[in-house]
């Protein structure tokens, strides 16, 4: 089995999920982490910390000293890195000849269709060559309210990386938008109420696949991270997973995939796509879901499955407290979708028991952002 190397300090929800994973499945791993600050000292995962990183720095140096000190420290000849976060995982694009010839892999499809599905307006004209629905798109600026405004793709000129869609909702946000970015690299497209679904999905190398799904109903503003979410059954509609299915394999698709799919008035819309961990990651441990072992027994991390992740449970909820008081201190408004005030308060003494950072591993992470 490969020992997994793990780069801290961005997604820490994901990682922290997987963390919990890999202690729970005997899984050799260590922890590079990203500066002195990094959130993983909070938690009971730093006595896996191999060493920490100048904070936001990453090159091959890092990545080989590394590699070695884990081969020594489990006596194992091949090292996996954890694929958690969009700048990790170009980075390890970029250099994969040279990882792969070092025996470091990291579970990811080519870089030319990495490319396609996470570049927003890519993946777009993907999806309507194989007819799946999308927002309207506006050739130019709409003058109606509201709409969304995305960057085309990840790496820019002009934009922040990375830079989260943004819904313009009135004049006054448009210029001030405006004020501080300009159209180059970004488009416009309707924005689609209703109800907002999460397609999470692993292909196996053997183009079979895994499905699973989450309804969200609390996010923070602008498409920012999602706060609250439960395990549903959407994935059981066989016609709204099979035209995602049939594109991922059709393309070549290995690895884990988040499809975000809006419904309204009945009709599913494709939002965006992540091929990599995400941030709800939780909710694949706590409504047991096989997604985590699926993709550990695929790049050869474990052997086989364990029946405690095949008896999935609809309605466990997925909370992140720190996400609804960091919106709070930054006075900005929650998105809610098709979710009252009155459920929130009924059901919250259930919700708090998940919430993600509540438990004795990482309690000193809950404190920190809850006081």
């Amino acid at each position: 089995m490969k020992s997994v190397l793990i780069f801290s300090g961005a997604n820490d929800r994901a990682i922290i999920a997987f963390c919990r994973y890999a202690v729970s499945r005997n899984i050799n791993f260590a922890i590079v982490a990203n500066g002195n600050e990094d959130l993983i000292f909070l938690t009971d995962y730093k006595k896996y910390v191999l060493s920490t990183r100048e904070k936001n720095f990453l090159d091959l140096d890092i990545f080989i000293q590394n590699a070695n000190l884990l081969k020594a420290e489990f006596d194992s000849n091949e090292i996996f890195v954890l694929p958690s976060t969009e700048f990790l995982n170009r980075f390890l694009l970029a250099n994969a000849n040279f990882l792969n010839e070092q025996n470091i892999s990291f579970g990811l499809c080519n870089s030319e269709l990495y490319t396609m599905i996470s570049d927003k307006y890519k993946f777009g004209d993907l999806c309507h060559s194989y007819n799946i629905n999308l927002p309207k798109e506006y050739v130019v600026k709409p003058s109606n309210f509201p709409y969304v405004i995305k960057p085309k793709t990840y790496f820019n000129t002009s934009l922040e990386v990375n830079m989260k869609p943004v819904i313009i909702e009135n004049i006054e946000e448009e210029n001030l938008f405006f004020s501080n970015n300009s159209l180059e690299e970004l488009y416009f497209q309707e924005y689609v109420a209703g109800k907002s679904i999460y397609l999470l999905f692993y292909f196996f190398k053997d183009k079979t696949f895994s499905v699973y799904s989450q309804e969200n109903l609390i996010q923070q503003h602008n498409g920012g991270s999602m706060i609250l979410s439960k395990s549903s059954n959407y994935h059981l509609d066989e016609n709204l997973v099979n035209q995602f299915s049939n594109l991922f394999i059709s393309e070549g698709f290995n690895g884990l995939v988040m499809v975000e799919v809006k419904c309204y008035n009945g009709t599913y819309y494709m939002i965006e796509a992540n091929p990599r961990f995400w941030g709800p990651s939780q909710l694949i441990l706590d409504a047991k879901m096989s997604l985590f072992d699926d993709f550990s027994i695929d790049q050869n991390l474990i052997e086989n499955h364990v029946s405690t992740f095949d008896e999935y449970q609809l309605d466990i909820p997925y909370f992140w407290s720190g996400g609804l008081v960091e919106t709070q201190k930054s006075d900005s408004q929650l998105m809610v979708y098709d979710y009252k005030k009155e459920d929130y308060l009924k059901e919250y003494s259930n919700t708090i028991k998940n919430e993600i950072y509540l438990r004795k591993d990482t309690i000193l992470i809950y404190l920190k952002e809850n006081t």
